[in-house]
């Protein structure tokens, strides 16, 4: 950072583009009644260690390697395979991540949330010999909203895949994604052939598969595991809480309760829970399960009570738990520690522990994922010019334009003193000739106008040339403040991170991320890159 760019820490409380709850969770002690215990330290993973010791059975772990070996057989790293060989072992845990299946892995937060545990991981590894944590990365492949997730922003465009499919979108086929795929990779002038490389466009593979790839390969050195949770096997492991939540909707009450307490704290309910929280699966469709007395309705389809317990029965892989139920899926199928998410996330996860009382699961530690600012050499020269902090970017561009004016041209004439003087001269004249004859008031008042109207246009095009002398400046703290709020959200939501890497060498950039991180500093980092 330059002399005029040091901070190099924010407090989230500083910017408005953060929420107040993501502004403030990193204080878990707030929120102690929701959590299984706050999450402050290194060390607190060993109290939760005992707990899920106790919780998660060898046949789960079987199971879990199974699916993980036939999916990631092929396409593992070194790393990988040596973070599944130690998963094998009833002393490893998980810290885990998750997201919806962005285009290309953008934008910039999914890649942070995943150089976040892998940094955690690394962490407690370096300082246990007796246990050992692995990184995982979710793939919320069967979310069906795709409109969230089809568009990445790179070099000042967006590239939106057009696809007319439907349902779980890990299951879209990948017959119309070449042309998204070619838009994209013609943005590398020149570099096309790394980027296919890194990119490998999917064929026969289901956008789950494709994903699951490209994200182990973009991790490959940290060790990520990438699991895609859309399996039967895995799904038989959660069968028992399928059944629990048709036959007695705990999920309900449980998370009812919880919103009242939320409230009566001062905190806004993030989602609402249903009374049967599980989607049915299938061609192009996932169909909310709804109940219906002591019958169940599908779409237009009823179920008997056996009829719908023989279904889990038979094919619990199409059975997908909603929002509510989703993270009991994952503390089910996984011996895992901490759940790390953005603040939208904590805002909904402080509402479940009720939820996995009731299903009789271990409730997770949770921590707010990391939060950079990337500053580019393009965006570093703009600002080496500039007398501003980098918090002050993060203010209305048009108001610190104003502020630069008045701050930095010694041109800027003192106009308001001008017009207190002149209001000053209107009453001393008005009072000299109202005496000669008070017939003159009119006129006077039509003269006095005028010369207000010429003052006002001296002032205009004297702040024009002010701003044409400090055109470049001007420019520049647009640029800045576009790049620090595009479309006035923060960056780290809006860019792909090949943005900041035209050449292609995400591994760099990486390093540089997973250096800077310290998961329990919840400020917002300012990193040169």
């Amino acid at each position: 950072m330059n002399q005029t760019s040091s901070k190099e820490y924010i407090n989230r409380s500083e910017i408005n583009a953060f929420s107040s709850f993501s502004a403030n969770f990193h204080n878990q002690d707030l929120y102690n009644d929701f959590l299984q215990a706050p999450f402050t330290k290194l060390e607190d993973l060993n109290q939760q260690i005992q707990l899920k010791k106790l919780d998660y059975s060898g046949a789960n772990r079987t199971v879990l390697l199974e699916v993980l070996n036939k999916q990631l057989a092929s396409i593992a790293s070194p790393q990988q395979k040596e973070n599944l060989e130690l998963l094998a072992k009833n002393t490893t845990f998980t810290v885990t991540t998750g997201h919806q299946l962005s285009l290309f892995a953008s934008p910039l937060f999914f890649i942070y949330k995943i150089l976040h545990v892998a940094k955690l991981a690394k962490d407690f590894n370096e300082k246990n010999s007796e246990n050992k944590i692995v990184p995982i990365f979710w793939l919320a492949s069967e979310d069906h909203d795709f409109d969230e997730v089809k568009t990445a922003c790179l070099f000042g465009k967006k590239i939106t895949w057009n696809s007319e499919q439907s349902g779980a979108v890990g299951r879209f086929n990948t017959t119309d994604f070449k042309e998204v795929f070619t838009e994209f990779s013609n943005l590398f002038a020149g570099k096309e052939a790394e980027i296919n490389a890194l990119l490998e466009a999917p064929i026969g593979q289901n956008y789950g598969s494709y994903i699951q790839v490209l994200v182990s390969k973009l991790f490959a050195k940290f060790g990520v595991i990438v699991l895609n949770p859309d399996d039967k096997h895995l799904k038989q492991l959660f069968s028992t809480v399928i059944k629990k939540e048709l036959l007695e909707s705990p999920s309900f009450e449980a998370v009812e309760q919880t919103n009242s307490r939320l409230t009566q704290a001062g905190l806004s309910p993030q989602a609402q829970a249903r009374e049967v929280n599980l989607f049915y699966l299938s061609e192009g469709k996932r169909t909310r399960i709804e109940k219906v007395g002591t019958d169940f309705k599908i779409g237009s389809e009823s179920f008997s009570q056996d009829e719908m317990l023989q279904l889990v029965e038979q094919e619990p892989e199409n059975f997908s738990p909603n929002v509510i139920l989703r993270p009991v899926y994952q503390e089910t199928i996984l011996p895992n520690l901490c759940y790390v998410g953005g603040g939208g996330e904590m805002a909904y996860w402080i509402q479940l522990k009720g939820v996995f009382e009731a299903m009789e699961v271990v409730f997770p530690l949770i921590q707010q994922r990391v939060s950079l600012h990337l500053i580019d050499a393009a965006m570093q020269k703009r600002i080496s010019g500039l007398p501003f902090e980098p918090l002050n970017y993060f203010e209305d561009s048009v108001e610190l334009k104003k502020r630069f004016l008045a701050e930095n041209a010694e041109e800027n004439v003192d106009f308001s003193s001008v017009n207190s003087k002149f209001t000053d001269f209107q009453e001393s004249i008005k009072t000299s000739v109202l005496s000669v004859d008070l017939g003159l008031e009119s006129w006077l008042s039509a003269e006095m106008t005028r010369m207000q109207k010429q003052i006002e246009t001296i002032e205009q095009r004297t702040m024009k040339q002010v701003k044409v002398k400090y055109e470049q400046q001007l420019k520049n703290i647009e640029f800045v403040s576009e790049r620090f709020l595009p479309e006035r959200t923060l960056q780290e939501r809006y860019f792909h991170f090949l943005h900041f890497v035209p050449s292609g060498n995400y591994s760099e950039l990486f390093d540089k991320i997973y250096v800077k991180i310290d998961p329990f500093d919840g400020r917002l980092i300012m990193l040169s890159v």
